[in-house]
């Protein structure tokens, strides 16, 4: 039987692939007919969401909940429109030329949020670079970016190309992203300011708290530790307190997860305030503990982005955010946290009145 399903799988996955690539292809043209039917009325105002998550990582798709919150909340009287980075790079439906004969000049581009700015994979860089290359006199908005290059050629590439935007403002989130634009995009407008998911912080209260830790632990390329040396720092922490592990990639498909956004954030914020302490190598893991009013202990990754992201909470929420320069040290500080019986868990929200409530002031006046 089994061998009748590997021989059935081994001739089938042609057929497979192929549906898939019909669907997505539909999927596409169906988007782009979307744009088309959008008409160039100087009465009414447009904002262009672009670059939304097509993937099942609770962190992106929060990004995507607080934009989308954002944008309506900040731009009432705009008409918001959003879009997969899938569709705006596919030139088979002209996606570009289309966005270009009904933009007005006051209208705004506001591209996701997130590790997307970079050489690593995925398309948004592309996007960035056809969009701005194609329409550079638009009013764009990078929405808090991180930014590694492994390549110099394609630092080069980027650089000279969103160079071009007129009116960008480019927001980078952490303090080696924002000294990188700042030498890498000369022309265009630069700030440093905080993941949009900061600004869930402060807003939620919990009742419910278990003497457990969770483990949130990432399982890709940024991974510093491997799964045998997390497991053996579990172990040792399982010696004062009973221990989970997760992840902020669900196995429920995107689709699903975006027809209810907030069911799914507000679900894992509030699984988050279950426990003790989170133990965390994801930069979004950090964010949803402080959210959940629960301390963090963040543990390094293969590159700057979590640790220097962990930067904007030192004089903040210094009671509930450690970090770990060794697993040894994480134990310890573990260990330390544990111990302590004296937490408030209610923190205030600083990162939506310090930032995001101002954000719409800082676009006017910079693009």
């Amino acid at each position: 039987m089994h061998i009748i399903k590997k021989t059935l799988k081994f001739f089938l996955r042609p057929s497979y692939r192929f549906s898939i690539k019909k669907i997505k292809q539909l999927h596409i043209k169906k988007e782009t007919s979307r744009l088309r039917k959008i008409k160039k009325d100087t009465s009414k105002l447009k904002i262009f969401y672009f670059g939304i998550t097509e993937h099942s990582n609770l962190g992106d798709l929060a990004q995507y909940y607080c934009i989308q919150k954002w944008l309506k909340e900040n731009y009432p009287q705009y008409e918001i429109f959003e879009f997969e980075s899938t569709t705006v790079i596919d030139s088979r439906f002209n996606f570009i030329e289309k966005l270009h004969k009904i933009l007005n000049k006051n209208d705004i581009i506001f591209f996701q949020s997130g590790y997307t700015t970079q050489d690593l994979g995925g398309n948004h860089e592309y996007m960035h670079r056809l969009i701005i290359d194609n329409i550079p006199n638009s009013r764009i908005v990078f929405m808090p970016q991180t930014i590694f290059f492994r390549e110099e050629k394609n630092k080069r590439i980027t650089s000279q190309s969103y160079n071009q935007g007129k009116r960008t403002l480019f927001l980078a989130r952490d303090r080696v992203s924002y000294e990188m634009a700042l030498k890498m995009f000369p022309k265009i407008n630069v700030k440093l300011f905080p993941d949009i998911v900061t600004s869930l912080i402060g807003h939620f209260k919990f009742s419910k708290r278990e003497d457990k830790v969770l483990f949130c632990c990432r399982n890709d390329s940024e991974k510093l530790y491997s799964n045998e040396q997390i497991a053996q720092l579990r172990q040792k922490v399982e010696k004062i307190m009973p221990t989970e592990i997760g992840d902020t990639t669900i196995k429920v498909n995107y689709k699903k997860i975006r027809k209810n956004l907030q069911y799914y954030i507000e679900k894992e914020i509030e699984t988050f305030s279950q426990y003790r302490l989170i133990i965390t190598d994801r930069y979004h893991g950090n964010i949803f503990a402080l959210a959940a009013n629960t301390p963090v202990i963040i543990l390094k990754t293969t590159d700057h982005k979590v640790i220097t992201g962990a930067e904007w909470f030192k004089g903040v929420y210094d009671d509930y955010v450690y970090l770990a320069d060794s697993l040894e040290d994480a134990f310890e500080l573990s260990k330390t946290i544990l111990n302590k019986k004296d937490f408030s868990y209610s923190l205030n929200p600083f990162f939506d009145k310090e930032y995001y409530s101002k954000l719409r002031k800082v676009i006017e006046k910079t693009i």
